[in-house]
């Protein structure tokens, strides 16, 4: 008799026991469709896995694609010198972009921001060659060119794009008349064309050490020294007054996927034989 009065008074304590028993059960129920559903696309995953192949079948070559290359390189070059030298800027008062008016100049720091970047950009293209040492055919110069390719492709879109906004420079905008200095150089604040070069050469390092490729730690290194660089000379640049933290942030992620794409567009079938089964995904290489 005290059995059933402790039970009636369970009972009662937790009326809603049977709701939450088949919540748990039909939670069951989901949970094993879920695991049977997927079983599907998991073996169709490692099924893509093993008919890929390993590193060997697919990799960023650089043999027989030096036309394309210099063809790359020439174009980026000349995108740089036109956005510099031959387009101006929109003249009209267009204030920095972060909203915080004029900041004063400091040449001191510009001029470390200047020999920042020289010294990032070698340094990230040496410790890449250095890398390639020893190694067969025109690969040997794979990392390098495509190191500087991602640098000078940020650059060319970044110093294209100045031109189509004309953004004044922080150093040279005046706060009282809202107006901005008449020089071309004033109006090309948006993005930052110190930034985005260090932040190409970052993500084609990343590019070469995510893509399918040959094991190369050189090229992860290479990534984590010039994002490094770049964000010091972003900072240099934005306490010299020549920049907003708008437009180094924005040359920041656009080169660094402007990077990322140059070393992609690298990818294509290794020429070295294979005993594996060929792989199912193929890319054509280009530049």
């Amino acid at each position: 008799m005290r059995q059933c009065t402790v039970s009636t008074a369970t009972e009662r304590a937790t009326p809603n026991r049977s709701f939450w028993v088949l919540m748990w059960e039909n939670g069951a129920l989901t949970r094993g469709k879920l695991r049977t559903g997927m079983r599907l696309p998991l073996a169709l995953s490692v099924l893509l896995l093993t008919r890929t192949g390993s590193a060997g079948e697919m990799h960023v070559p650089m043999g027989g694609h030096a036309g394309y290359d210099a063809a790359f390189v020439a174009t980026t070059t000349a995108g740089i010198l036109v956005g510099s030298y031959v387009l101006h800027p929109n003249q009209g008062d267009r204030a920095p972009l972060d909203g915080l008016g004029h900041r004063p100049s400091n040449k001191a720091l510009a001029r470390a921001g200047d020999v920042l970047l020289v010294v990032g950009l070698s340094a990230g293209a040496g410790f890449s060659a250095l890398a390639d040492r020893g190694v067969p055919g025109a690969d040997r110069y794979r990392g390098p060119v495509i190191t500087l390719e991602g640098a000078l492709a940020a650059a060319m879109l970044t110093q294209l794009t100045k031109n189509l906004f004309g953004v004044c420079r922080p150093r040279d905008w005046d706060d009282l008349s809202r107006t901005c200095a008449a020089t071309d150089e004033a109006h090309r604040s948006f993005p930052s064309g110190h930034t985005a070069p260090l932040a190409g050469m970052a993500g084609a390092a990343l590019g070469l050490a995510l893509l399918p490729t040959s094991p190369r730690g050189v090229d992860l290194a290479v990534a984590i020294g010039c994002t490094t660089t770049a964000l010091g000379v972003a900072v240099l640049r934005e306490r010299a007054g020549a920049h907003s933290l708008v437009d180094t942030a924005v040359a920041f992620v656009g080169g660094g996927l402007v990077g990322l794409a140059t070393a992609a567009l690298h990818l294509g079938p290794s020429t070295t034989p294979s005993t594996t089964s060929a792989p199912l995904l193929s890319f054509g290489s280009a530049f």
